[in-house]
């Protein structure tokens, strides 16, 4: 392991046990997409996006209601850099790595999403992320509590109610409706284990078990309550015949879970591997 490598991981771990409101996503997704990538420091990426961020504190110039806020970002983060969404291929894994993606200006609506968050955030803009269910859509907020949500994949173009609705059943299907639960605003850490679960569907999908744990593992730094990524990296780490690897996360699984049910099949699965081991 590389020393930057090894530092980008003791910093994910850092970042693991912060408060959700002291991690910034985009840096705790380029640490991911940089692990085995020393020739591209996580560094060069965050100036970059301080100096978008600085590009949209001079559109915006005196502030303004959100309607001027929102063309601010349209301005410098969909016609100035013109990123925007690509996912026409579901095994490409570039488009889910935050570094490729700022290289290319284009990826999937999550990671693009967390550029455009970490801008407007840097600029000074009060800016969410939603757990709307089918594409990352960023919400504004001015002064005087007036409210934009933008798709940063279309050039940052404002959504109304029935704009959303559409998006929603074309990625849900007919019956799907929006609820209040997709208006809330996401975690910091949760926008990350998303875009990395994301990652980590392309990978197996392609049949790679093996980068595929190592993505699920690197989220584990991150984000180690997310309880069921403990079982899965086990049951990664067995189609890998790794038993001691499989061993340690079962176990981790197993403290975790308040699920009686697969407590109990884990720790079977458990005494099998322990069996084999001896």
């Amino acid at each position: 392991m590389s020393e930057t490598t090894a530092a980008a991981r003791l910093r994910l771990a850092e970042l693991g046990r912060a408060d959700d409101r002291d991690i910034r996503p985009a840096e705790a997704a380029l640490l991911v997409a940089g692990l085995g990538r020393p020739h591209k420091p996580v560094a060069a990426y965050l100036s970059y996006l301080a100096e978008l961020s600085a590009e949209i504190r001079a559109a915006i110039g005196d502030g303004g209601d959100v309607e001027r806020l929102a063309g601010a970002l349209m301005e410098v983060f969909g016609r100035r850099h013109r990123y925007r969404g690509d996912d026409r291929d579901d095994e490409d894994v570039s488009n889910t790595n935050l570094m490729d993606v700022i290289d290319r200006r284009r990826g999937v609506a999550d990671a693009v999403g967390l550029v455009a968050l970490d801008a407007a955030r840097g600029a000074g803009l009060a800016a969410e992320g939603l757990a709307f269910p089918v594409r990352f859509l960023l919400r504004l907020e001015d002064d005087c509590g007036r409210r934009a949500i933008l798709d940063p994949c279309a050039g940052s173009a404002a959504l109304d109610p029935p704009a959303m609705r559409a998006l929603l059943k074309a990625g849900l299907g007919l019956e799907a409706e929006l609820e209040p639960a997709h208006y809330a605003a996401m975690g910091n850490r949760d926008m990350v284990v998303r875009l990395q679960t994301d990652t980590k569907l392309r990978l197996l999908r392609c049949g790679r078990v093996d980068l595929a744990l190592a993505v699920v593992e690197a989220t584990l730094l991150l984000a180690p309550g997310e309880t069921a990524l403990w079982r899965e990296a086990g049951l990664m780490h067995m189609r890998l015949d790794d038993h001691p690897g499989a061993v340690a996360a079962l176990e981790q699984f197993v403290a975790r879970t308040t699920n009686a049910q697969a407590r109990a099949r884990t720790l079977a699965l458990l005494a099998e591997i322990k069996g084999h081991l001896t």
